[in-house]
């Protein structure tokens, strides 16, 4: 991110807190050459520089940017690693990455940003009461230093969801409702701005991510009306079969990509739901494999996917770089652990251990 040198001269005369005309005086020239600069229609003379750097007790470097440029690109390298490690589930590590650029690049909001995410994504078993508060006091950092909407906004979620952690419930809800809503998204407007301008490749590709958005949304609202009736058994059951057929409708062609993870955990609660409340051993059978499935396509994803549903058309490449996992483990190897009754105090799926069914689930996953 090159800062261009009339947003430069901006910046430094306001630290300075001097005027066009301090500056023409101190080159002599005329403020309206000073005015052009800012403006960016025309550039000083080469001879100028050293003058115009020494008059705001800088170099030429960073007078043209080129500090900011050169930091920029390191931050990126940082930005790039965290991206690595969260993708295979070593956010600790991720979060040493960011106290280290942060030493190099004290305060800067992008650094504070990542680290801010990277201590909200450590695993529960991980995360420390330490951790959460200093999420909390870097997120409230970030809003009270940062005017870049991009990280405010991402702020604002992260103290959302771990404020009522730290029991500051009320202060989360403060912030909850003054969030705007759905339709008043970014994606809701450069869709219609696409439409206008008549630009269908950029529509098309905002259309899509929404669609993944939305869909990532509903498992994540369809999750909290379970929570919200856990006593109604078959609404609960309605609700994760819901999920999947809306998840086949979309992806019409079986391909499901990331969303395995989503389809994983809706037929792991099928099976233990047909099991506790039910009694049905076949459909808690059918859904435990396809949870296994499930688990087994996610593991074998390659970093680059294209999904070929119908409603994509030609096609929708997906970076799976992109994607922040919550372990180091397989997903098979989570399902493995949770159905071998691991230290996990559930004994739903204990009548079904010695048939070869359940055997087969279980050696499939050890593979």
């Amino acid at each position: 991110m090159e800062i261009r040198l009339g947003k430069m001269l901006q910046m430094l005369r306001a630290e300075k807190k001097c005027t066009q005309e301090d500056i023409a005086n101190a080159l002599h020239i005329t403020p309206q050459a000073v005015s052009k600069w800012e403006r960016e229609e025309s550039l000083p003379d080469i001879t100028l520089l050293p003058q115009l750097a020494c008059f705001f007790g800088v170099t030429v470097d960073k007078l043209l940017g080129v500090e900011e440029s050169k930091k920029r690109e390191s931050i990126s390298g940082y930005k790039e690693e965290s991206r690595r490690l969260h993708n295979i589930g070593r956010i600790s590590d991720a979060v040493t990455v960011w106290r280290k650029a942060l030493e190099e690049f004290p305060e800067d909001t992008e650094c504070l940003d990542g680290l801010m995410n990277s201590l909200h994504f450590l695993p529960n078993d991980e995360k420390t009461k330490a951790d959460l508060n200093e999420t909390i006091s870097t997120a409230e950092k970030i809003l009270s230093n940062s005017t870049d909407e991009k990280f405010r906004r991402n702020a604002t979620q992260i103290l959302i969801y771990d404020l009522p952690l730290a029991g500051r419930i009320e202060e989360a809800e403060k912030l909850a409702e003054s969030a705007p809503n759905m339709f008043l998204s970014s994606e809701i407007f450069l869709e219609y701005i696409c439409a206008m301008k008549g630009d269908n490749e950029k529509g098309r590709e905002i259309c899509i991510d929404s669609v993944f958005t939305i869909l990532q949304m509903i498992n994540n609202l369809f999750y909290g009306l379970c929570n919200f009736n856990k006593e109604n058994y078959e609404l609960n059951i309605k609700i994760n079969e819901t999920y999947i057929r809306l998840c086949d409708a979309i992806f019409d062609d079986g391909f499901y990509g990331f969303f395995n993870g989503f389809l994983l955990a809706h037929h792991y609660r099928l099976a233990k739901l047909y099991t506790d409340f039910k009694n049905d051993e076949e459909k808690a059978e059918y859904h435990l494999k396809k949870a296994a499935k499930c688990a087994l396509d996610l593991d074998s994803l390659p970093q680059k996917i294209t999904y070929r549903s119908s409603i994509f058309g030609d096609g929708y490449e997906y970076d799976m770089r992109c994607t922040s996992k919550n372990s180091d483990k397989s997903a098979a190897h989570d399902l493995l652990y949770r159905l071998d009754n691991n230290g996990l105090d559930d004994t739903t799926f204990d009548r079904y251990r010695e048939k070869d069914w359940f055997k087969n689930i279980v050696r499939h996953l050890m593979v």
